[in-house]
């Protein structure tokens, strides 16, 4: 096959999304396809609706020899108008790569959030097919544009290995719950508000001291203000020998942060699935996410992890101090949490799929 993918900036950038069509590139190509990179540079949302009126762009995309063209749906500010336009003068399908919807997240004001939803219905409905990470954002797009709902569609759940297969020894696990000592507790992830790291920190703050220490790994270059307003609350709530921000980490670095920690904490407003808590039930960390979104597709709360309320910390707090102090409860989470791990297929196998749905559009 020749396939074109439609991405912003960097294939190579951090976060989930991008690792999802970082795999399937691989992948594709691993089986012999081509696939023709098509980078737009991110001006901003504004500025975005305006590479809808760039020539450049669309005779880039018409007369590129493609069988199949992919478009991330983070694009889709660039393409709304410009997709209607193309496929009068295309022979081949374009398909989007949906990991969650612009107009979803919650902590846009609800007239931003209303004009978000109008450009994505646009743009959903100029798509022949999608592959979706989770049920949830299926449900979430099908809600938003109804022309989706009779599209060829496929749920294609990303892999939990691209740190490695984890730890899987059970007896391993127990004995690092029972290790004397804070709670261990690790937040994975950008430094975006999105996040909610804010959160994170206010309910840590309201525990001893002594029963708990976070480690923060992310880049903190991508929203200033947000790393700011951390880097201040660690400041004045005096709590530097508790939180130590490392910043962007990637390959042993990672693993070893997950070998040594006993619980991922991410709090977002929003997850359309939330590969992180995946990567980190591989290694037996007891996963903390919220209500809202698709980790509740992962996360058997109570079972396997928990699920909060978004935006409380004070529910949140609860949870951490009942895993800090109750370690038998912890050891069997952590194993409970490597067991579902396991029920989720690796990257190699949820990329082959997502290549047999393409398939049949060639």
């Amino acid at each position: 096959m020749r396939v074109g993918l439609v991405i912003y900036g960097d294939l190579n950038t951090l976060s989930g999304g991008y690792l999802y069509d970082r795999y399937l590139v691989q992948h594709l190509r691993a089986q012999g396809d081509t696939v023709e990179i098509i980078s737009l540079p991110w001006p901003g949302y504004g500025r975005a609706v305006l590479q809808n009126l760039d020539p450049r762009i669309e005779s880039r995309l018409k007369n590129t020899p493609l069988d199949l063209l992919l478009q991330d749906e983070l694009n889709h500010p660039s393409l709304f108008l410009l997709n209607a336009r193309l496929k009068r003068k295309i022979h081949y399908p374009i398909l989007g790569i949906v990991h969650h919807l612009r107009s979803s997240e919650p902590h846009h004001a609800p007239l931003l959030r209303r004009f978000y939803g109008w450009i994505e219905r646009a743009y959903l409905s100029t798509l022949d097919g999608f592959l979706y990470n989770s049920q949830t954002t299926r449900q979430s797009v099908e809600r938003l544009c109804r022309a989706a709902q009779t599209k060829p569609h496929r749920v294609i759940y990303p892999g939990g290995n691209a740190h490695g297969e984890g730890i899987a020894d059970r007896n391993w696990l127990q004995k690092r719950s029972q290790q004397p000592g804070p709670l261990r507790v690790l937040f994975l992830g950008n430094l975006i508000r999105r996040k909610r790291l804010d959160v994170l920190l206010q309910a840590l703050a309201t525990l001893p001291m002594q029963t708990w220490a976070l480690s923060i790994v992310g880049r903190t270059d991508l929203e200033p203000e947000t790393t700011r307003a951390v880097q201040e609350f660690v400041s004045q709530r005096n709590l530097e020998t508790t939180v130590r921000i490392w910043g962007a980490c990637s390959g042993e670095s990672v693993r070893d942060l997950l070998s040594q920690h006993h619980a991922l904490v991410m709090p977002s407003d929003y997850e359309g699935f939330g590969i992180v808590y995946l990567e980190a039930m591989a290694y037996g960390l007891v996963p903390i996410a919220t209500t809202r979104g698709g980790a509740a597709e992962i996360i058997t709360s109570g079972v396997n992890g928990f699920l909060v309320p978004p935006g409380n910390p004070q529910a949140l707090a609860q949870v951490v101090q009942h895993l800090s102090t109750q370690r038998d409860l912890l050891a069997r989470m952590s194993v409970a949490a490597r067991a579902r791990f396991e029920q989720f297929p690796t990257w190699e196998q949820s990329m082959t799929e997502a290549r047999y749905f393409l398939q049949t559009f060639v």
